[in-house]
């Protein structure tokens, strides 16, 4: 299992897709990434993009075909499986995910100094003041 730390809320977890578990979701899930991803514009990508976009895609396939529930495949094997696919296409999917660890070490925390794609994204100072809301305006303006 690779645990990459992006800067969302959790880190994703990558896990090997059981493809000879679930061969028809695998094919199911090869074909979904051939229709999200487009392999010139993954391959210009930073890290965290990379991580957003398999994050995006991971909720969406399943969110379309339950694969937790009906297969016993939970996000992590997806992501797995996305990553495999990439590959087929063509996007060094592996390649790219290989700089994290591999599968089939133990777990692996990525730490900011490793990679680009650890670092939390700076978090914008605003200052916030007090505004009246335009029912109240208009209700002071009425009397």
């Amino acid at each position: 299992m690779i645990s990459v730390d992006y800067g969302a809320r959790w880190p994703i977890r990558f896990e090997p897709f059981p493809s000879d578990e679930v061969p028809e979701l695998y094919d199911e899930l090869i074909a979904f990434v051939g229709r999200q991803i487009v392999i010139g514009t993954w391959c210009g990508m930073d890290d965290v993009k990379r991580c957003k976009l398999i994050e995006k895609i991971t909720i969406e396939f399943c969110k379309e075909t339950s694969p937790k529930k009906t297969y016993g495949v939970g996000q992590a094997m997806v992501r797995g499986g996305i990553i495999e696919a990439i590959d087929i296409y063509g996007g060094g999917g592996t390649e790219w995910l290989s700089k994290y660890g591999s599968y089939r070490s133990n777990q692996s925390n990525i730490t900011a100094e490793s990679s680009p794609c650890e670092m939390k994204p700076a978090v914008s100072t605003r200052f916030n003041t007090a505004r009246r809301s335009p029912r109240s305006s208009y209700a002071s303006s009425r009397q």
